[in-house]
């Protein structure tokens, strides 16, 4: 909700953290292609603490809108888009095939067109938001892990 343009004219503008800060956390690992995080596989911290009732909680509330609840992309939102691009569907081939990491930069870029804006460097235009500034590296992950497993 927060990427429409009917609640940005009522906020502030949101501010970022400095580009060159570092969490508490650590600094996550970006990358400016897809070969890059191609290469990247599920950090092993991930792996061991994944929660499948929270990533289940966390994907109702931040991809079922639009991805709908069997990720076939048939979310609630689809009946009110007139043109493309139209939500991804999670269970064909195209999706099922990629990498871990492609998985996760398209989740944290903004789905593949954010990801293809992000590569040449523009601005995406995207109908998916950017997860990289709603939820951190291993929810992200977790959502991964949370694909895979459906």
């Amino acid at each position: 909700m927060h990427y429409q343009p009917s609640y940005r004219s009522q906020e502030i503008p949101r501010l970022l953290p400095p580009s060159d800060s570092v969490p508490v956390t650590g600094r996550e690992l970006r990358f400016s292609s897809l070969d890059d995080y191609r290469q990247v596989e599920i950090p092993e911290r991930v792996v061991s603490g994944y929660d499948e009732a929270a990533t289940r909680y966390s994907y109702a509330v931040n991809c079922m809108v639009c991805h709908g609840q069997s990720m076939g992309g048939d979310g609630a939102i689809l009946g009110y888009m007139t043109r493309g691009p139209f939500p991804a569907d999670l269970l064909l081939p195209i999706t099922q095939d990629s990498a871990d990491g492609e998985l996760f930069a398209f989740i944290s870029n903004g789905g593949r067109q954010g990801m293809a804006a992000m590569e040449r460097g523009k601005e995406s235009a995207s109908p998916m938001p950017s997860f990289q500034y709603l939820l951190t590296e291993d929810e992200r992950w977790m959502l991964v892990m949370y694909l895979r497993s459906q």
